[in-house]
Parts: structure tokens; C-alpha cells; sequence
């Protein structure tokens, strides 16, 4: 690769009484002519018709420019590649995140920064990225594992093993610091569901108002499995009445203090969903209510979110997530961890409700918009307390059943009574 000189001239003047300087001319990234100047060891007064000293800081300055721009062809050469002198562990996660910006969500993106300023940069971001070892990651990981939990723990190293897969695969890194690094193990979720008194106390407050914005959004999510985010993002157009179906096709992330609609994180999320019976009449109720309100406004009814204003805003999932704790505390709720419940409890409520009612997990797979169903297995199908009682009863009966179905079966009973004991 052919790279220009920066340093495009060198002219000297002397200063002081014996002082040398060389000014060498060069234009910056927007085109225009600047300056620099340096202080050269040529000293003396340029007397005589030979010009001693005038020439000694000439060549000096022309050798000084000679190796300002070889220092500048190497930087550029090396920005080509994604490295530059010096840098340290943060300046390449900066590097990566920048580079990853416009491929992610806003959210995911501003998530990276934080994860960089808060837990990277002030453990190891100071060390040159050529002198990172295995040892200095694993010492940083035990350190943040006594601070934080084992999940946010994961996504620094996640997020640094990225970056240092990528130095490698670009020729700026020998082998990966980060290849025998342990993170600590995360314990298996624990659904603090509600069990069937919990689940009839919340049906029956929201039967009380059922139209109301926070009703319906805690509606949504314990008859349907939708999360916060989508609940907010949920607009008239994705609810159709003829067909009974509502359609997951927005959610409400957030980037920083910042709230915004965008599209479902993976395909799956994105999703279709049959509307119980009883859900149709509090949305039909709660369309009228908006059909109203948004006659002032000259709106169209199919933009507005349906736990939205009349003016076209968003409920922001904090708020609902608020209003569900302030409800859960007035109905004393405990779920099956023994805590109060969060507003995602209710998601984790309908999906142990529906598999301890036989609904198969591909479909409540599906219906919760995960990625498979071992994921919902692993997490929901041992969450019911009454789920084991219920299977070994189911077995017992089964067998009893089978034994009179053969009770007459002499082979059988001759075998039982000739079976010899250890």
C-alpha cells in the first residue's frame, strides 16, 4: 500500500541567541494546511560564508521529517488494520463496539458501553492490548464475580471475548487472552410463578375494571405470555377481532433513560397469538374508550398503542412494571420462590399454568416466542410445586389400572408368589 508523505515540507529558523527550529507543513484530515514545529540539538550562530551551523540544522530538520512521516506511514498502515501504537484493552473494545454499532439495537449497542466503562475499563482497559494474558482476564473475572451477579459477569466476558476473537482473526493478536478463561456458572432460573390462589386473586382484580391501560397490560400478560416491552408496543393494528389473533410485531427497548419502539429481538419473538375468550370483550371495551379520545386528536385509530395515549405515546414498561408491584403488594401476592412477584412473574405464571394443564411445550414454546422448546422446558417444567405429586399420582393410577386389567392373570400371580428375596 502506497501512503504519502504527511510532512510535506521543512523549513528552520533560528531563535534565541543559538536556538534551531524546524516547521514542517502538513494538511489534517479536512484538507486544510497546518503547522508543527519541534526544537532540533543544532546550536550556534550561523556566522561565516560557509553556513556551518545553517547547514547542520538543515540536514537535521530534513532527517527529523524523514521520521515523523515513517512514523506516520506505519500508524496508517497499521489503522488499516484495525491496530494502532499503544493501544490499550479498551481502546480495541472501543474499536469493536464502534464497528458493531450499526448491525445492533440502540439498546444493545448503549449496553456495550456500559459493560466498557463500568466493568472493563477499570479492571483491565489500562493494559496494553500485545501484554493482556489469560491470567489477567481470569483475575479480572474472579473480581468482578465478587460484585456482580454471575449474569452480568458473563456478558462482560462475553463481550471482551468477542473483541479479542476479532484482534485475532485480524492479525493484531497471536492467540486469544481470553481462550481458557472460566466464567462463573449461572444457577438455573427459578420462575416465581403464581400457584393457582395467586393466579385467581390477579384474575379476579382485573375482572373488576377490565378495559383499564394497566388491567389489560396485566392482562396480556398472564392469559397470553407477553413481556413488558411488547405489551407496550402493542398497537391496534396487530389486534384483529375477526380472527381473535393479536400479532407481536414491536416492542419498547430502551438506550440509556431513553424509550423506543423497535422491531422484536429474533424471529421467534415475532409472533401470532390466538386471543382468549376472555380478553376479547376488555380489548373491544378499551378500543371504544380510545375511539373516543382520539376523535380530538384526527389520529388513526390503528397507530395508537393499546395501552397507549390518545396522542400517540407509548406506556413506558417502567411505569407498568410499577403500577404491577404496587398491585401485587396491595394483593399480597407470594409466588413459588416465596417473593413478591415482578410483572415478568406473570409471563413465567402462564407459561407453569400451561404446562401443568397439558399443554405441550412445543406450543407453549412457541406462544412465549423462545428460541426452542428445551429452553422452556428447562425453565417451566419443573416450576409447578405439584407438578411431581401429580405425575407419580398419575403413574400409581396407571399401574393400578393395569394390575386389574390382569388380575386374573394366573402366570403373573404364580410368579409373585415363587419370586425368591436376597
Amino acid at each position: 500500500m502506497q501512503v504519502e508523505d504527511k510532512f510535506t515540507s521543512v523549513s528552520i529558523r533560528q531563535y534565541g541567541d543559538e536556538k534551531w527550529r524546524a516547521q514542517l507543513m502538513y494538511k489534517d484530515e479536512e484538507g486544510n494546511w497546518k503547522k508543527t514545529s519541534r526544537v532540533l540539538e543544532t546550536t550556534g550562530r550561523d556566522t561565516g560564508r560557509s553556513k556551518q551551523v545553517w547547514k547542520a540544522a538543515s540536514y537535521e530538520a530534513e532527517e527529523l521529517r524523514r521520521a515523523l512521516n515513517e512514523e506516520a506511514r506505519t500508524a496508517q498502515e497499521l489503522a488499516a488494520l484495525g491496530i494502532r501504537p499503544g493501544e490499550t484493552v479498551s481502546d480495541y473494545v472501543s474499536f469493536y463496539i464502534e464497528g458493531r454499532r450499526p448491525h445492533v439495537e440502540r439498546s444493545t449497542a448503549a449496553e456495550y458501553d456500559r459493560i466498557l466503562s463500568k466493568l472493563i475499563a477499570p479492571g483491565i482497559g489500562s493494559i496494553g492490548l500485545d501484554a493482556l494474558t489469560p491470567d489477567d482476564v481470569q483475575g479480572w473475572i474472579n473480581a468482578l464475580a465478587k460484585q456482580f451477579a454471575p449474569v452480568t459477569v458473563r456478558k462482560a466476558l462475553v463481550l471482551l471475548r468477542s473483541a479479542m476473537t476479532q484482534a485475532v482473526e485480524r492479525d493484531r493478536l497471536a492467540k486469544n487472552p481470553t481462550r481458557t478463561v472460566k466464567a462463573p456458572k449461572l444457577e438455573a432460573p427459578k420462575p416465581n410463578a403464581l400457584d393457582e390462589k395467586g393466579r385467581a386473586k390477579v384474575a379476579q382484580f382485573i375482572a373488576i375494571d377490565p378495559a383499564t391501560k394497566t388491567n389489560i397490560g396485566f392482562a396480556l400478560a398472564l392469559y397470553m405470555g407477553l413481556r413488558e416491552g411488547e405489551v407496550c408496543g402493542l398497537r391496534w393494528r396487530a389486534v384483529d377481532f375477526e380472527d381473535r389473533t393479536l400479532t407481536i410485531r414491536e416492542t419498547i427497548g430502551h438506550e440509556g433513560s431513553k424509550w423506543y419502539p423497535k422491531e422484536p429481538k429474533t424471529d421467534g419473538s415475532a409472533r401470532t397469538l390466538p386471543i382468549p375468550d376472555v380478553l376479547v370483550a376488555a380489548l373491544k371495551a378499551r378500543r371504544a374508550q380510545m375511539n373516543e379520545e382520539r376523535m380530538s386528536t384526527g389520529r388513526d385509530l390503528s397507530t395508537l398503542y393499546v395501552i397507549g395515549g390518545a396522542d400517540g405515546s407509548f406506556m413506558q414498561p417502567h411505569y407498568l412494571s410499577n403500577r404491577w408491584r404496587r398491585t401485587a403488594d396491595a394483593l399480597e401476592l407470594v409466588g413459588t420462590e416465596g417473593k413478591r412477584p415482578t410483572f415478568h412473574d406473570l409471563r413465567h405464571t402462564f407459561a407453569t399454568a400451561a404446562i401443568a394443564h397439558g399443554v405441550d411445550v412445543k406450543s407453549v414454546s412457541s406462544m412465549m416466542g423462545h428460541a426452542n422448546a428445551a429452553m422452556t422446558m428447562n425453565t417451566y417444567a419443573s416450576a409447578d410445586p405439584d407438578a411431581k405429586r401429580r405425575a407419580s399420582d398419575a403413574v400409581a393410577r396407571a399401574i393400578e389400572t393395569e394390575v386389574s386389567r390382569h388380575a386374573n392373570d394366573g402366570q403373573i400371580l404364580t410368579l409373585g408368589r415363587t419370586g425368591t428375596e436376597d
